[in-house]
């Protein structure tokens, strides 16, 4: 009899679990064509020409990025598009990493960034997307916190008066 209760709770206990899961990953924003987690934005306009802008993200690029001194970090410049490749650990968490991808692109007054392909670094590599990456709520929630500071970073360089 109880064996019997507990058999048809089972569904219902798999839904919910599932459920949990999902409502972990939903920290992170998706993109919404690609279903991939995926931060991105486009600035309203600055009075900033393309120049300027130029110069104010690599005086942040050489600040936070330094391909000689983190062997994880690789950077790109192709045109008005500038992209970063990094590591940052989880705080806390013994090797736990969260490796990302921003791209940021300059016109007139204004940029737009993507940070993307976001990976989860513990015992294996594994895309954030991936079951197999993690469950923590908590995990998210670090990860989140790290890309935001990072974008937070970013903008109020592009943004400076000074």
């Amino acid at each position: 009899m109880i064996k019997q209760i507990l058999l048809s709770l089972l569904p219902t206990a798999l839904f919910v679990w599932d459920l949990n899961a999902q409502n972990k990953r939903e920290i992170i924003p998706r993109d919404s064509i690609t279903d991939k987690y995926c931060y991105q934005a486009v600035s309203d306009s600055l009075p900033f020409m393309k120049e300027e802008l130029r110069i104010k993200l690599e005086k942040w690029i050489k600040q936070n990025y330094n391909a000689l001194e983190n062997k994880y970090v690789k950077l790109g410049v192709d045109g008005d598009t500038y992209t970063m490749h990094d590591r940052e650990a989880l705080p806390g968490r013994a090797r736990k990493f969260v490796e990302y991808d921003l791209t940021v692109d300059l016109k007139e007054n204004r940029y737009r960034y993507k940070l993307t392909n976001l990976q989860y670094a513990a015992v294996g590599m594994y895309p954030l997307e991936d079951k197999m990456a993690t469950d923590k709520r908590s995990d998210f929630e670090e990860m989140d916190v790290i890309l935001r500071g990072i974008i937070a970073s970013m903008e109020a360089a592009l943004k400076s008066t000074w």
